[in-house]
């Protein structure tokens, strides 16, 4: 598969490639090789053929949902500059005209 020059620059620009004209021709020739090959995987029959692996299939062991930490809630209000009703208040820094 042939990639034109305005593919090509497409291509680039999404993949943030550098494609000045000292490297067109050689970008150009990998990514058609790359579709080609491509090309070459969707001729293939896979549809008696089962996928190898799938991580779907595996068992997750979770552990219990359980606090394992005692509160510092009290430490923490101690230090903050700001704090009201178990929570940070922080200043405003951003003003709005409205």
């Amino acid at each position: 598969m042939t990639v034109s020059p305005k593919d090509l620059e497409k291509i680039a620009h999404l993949a943030y490639l550098d494609a000045d004209d000292k490297n067109t021709t050689q970008l150009s020739d990998d990514i058609s090789a790359i579709m080609d090959f491509v090309e070459q995987l969707r001729a293939e029959n896979t549809e008696h053929i089962a996928p190898m692996f799938h991580p779907f299939d595996l068992h997750q062991r979770l552990r219990p949902d359980e606090v394992s930490e005692e509160s510092c809630l009290a430490e923490l209000a101690e230090i903050a500059p700001m704090f009201e009703d178990d929570l940070y208040l922080v200043p405003k820094v951003i003003e709005s005209d409205n």
